[in-house]
């Protein structure tokens, strides 16, 4: 049973490497079909990520959240639940974090104790709030994708509507917040950079998740109420409870995301519309295959296409959106159950009939 489990993984992770090349071999080959200088442009795509230090750690900040999202998304994808408000949750997170920041500058505390603090709240904000369309799908039977939704609306209308009456700085010309206090900044880790402490924080919270996934009752209740609810009823676990915490963990690592990046990252609190971080999250749990393991590869390659693409599109004239074909053909491959289903299949029975055999022996 141990290969077989030990095949199973090892599979997967072909899967997501196959699906990843075909999905570049696409995207190369349409770059090669529409533009004038294929060479230039492929080298701007494939290799540009890594060419300066300020590049890569552009990447880096990318990396960073996608750690994060995709870990709570990990829990909420487990569960079978497609709560989204992990996107509304990242900004009213780093709103209130700003805005605690901002009013409390100066605090007669250790600025370490402090940043914590703040990400601590942020988190706990975006778990209560994620309680909200969890509550409602459970006790209610209101479709989460559908609460979720409108409540990233609301929430978005909410942080610009706090930070036009709280702490907007009026010598800009677009909303902002005034400048974040230099002792709630995380630390640098390569100056002139987006390489931040935060990065700690994610690797920690993934190495937190894969814990409560695999090693506790809660993480085995979650996957088993996402996999079979039947199988759950008859082993009396309480489903709804399992399926609820599994949202509110998910809106809570996302929230400490939103966090993390405004305290990473910005110098004021700046977003005026949905930052599309918490959809991210869910492009990360596609890539893991819902496994937080797994989540710092597909963050890192969610984050060198979204880099890779932007470079191409200021160095020439293809469109930012052309990386969304490769993110597309990636989520349909790895999506897809069936894709290299048939070798697999072929695998674990081979490894079943040996083990068969080696215990007749």
């Amino acid at each position: 049973m141990k290969k077989i489990k030990q095949a199973n993984a090892l599979f997967e992770f072909i899967r997501i490497i196959a699906a990843l090349l075909i999905a570049y071999a696409i995207t190369l080959l349409l770059i090669v079909l529409i533009t004038d200088d294929p060479i230039d442009a492929v080298y701007h795509f494939a290799i540009g990520p890594f060419t300066t230090k300020r590049r890569f750690g552009q990447l880096i900040g990318k990396f960073i959240p996608y750690l994060l999202t995709g870990t709570g998304m990990c829990f909420v994808y487990a569960s079978n639940r497609f709560n989204l408000i992990g996107e509304g949750v990242y900004s009213l997170s780093g709103c209130i974090v700003a805005i605690l920041a901002i009013k409390n500058a100066g605090i007669a505390l250790p600025p370490a104790l402090w940043i914590a603090i703040l990400l601590i709240i942020g988190t706990l904000v975006g778990a209560a709030v994620g309680l909200i369309p969890a509550l409602m799908r459970e006790k209610l039977a209101i479709h989460e994708i559908v609460s979720s939704i409108m409540l990233n609306f609301a929430l978005l209308y909410l942080t610009n509507y706090l930070i036009k009456t709280r702490v907007a700085d009026t010598e800009i010309t677009y909303l902002g917040s005034t400048m974040l206090p230099k002792e709630v900044k995380l630390t640098a880790l390569v100056n002139g950079t987006n390489i931040h402490s935060g990065l700690f924080i994610g690797l920690l919270a993934v190495v937190v998740a894969t814990v409560i996934f695999y090693r506790t009752s809660l993480g085995y209740h979650i996957r088993i109420c996402g996999s079979n609810q039947e199988f759950a009823k008859v082993s009396g676990i309480n489903i709804a409870r399992s399926l609820i915490i599994a949202q509110v963990l998910g809106a809570a690592f996302s929230a400490l995301g939103g966090a993390v990046d405004i305290l990473g990252v910005y110098d004021r609190y700046m977003w005026t519309a949905l930052t599309q971080m918490g959809f991210d999250g869910l492009l990360v749990a596609v890539l893991s295959k819902k496994k937080p393991q797994y989540v710092p590869l597909g963050a890192f390659l969610l984050a060198y296409m979204r880099t890779g693409a932007t470079i191409l599109n200021y160095k020439t004239d293809i469109p930012l959106e052309f990386v969304q074909v490769m993110q597309a053909v990636v989520i349909l491959l790895i999506a897809a159950e069936q894709f290299l289903g048939k070798y697999k299949n072929a695998l674990i029975f081979r490894l079943a009939k040996q083990e068969k055999g080696e215990k007749n022996v």
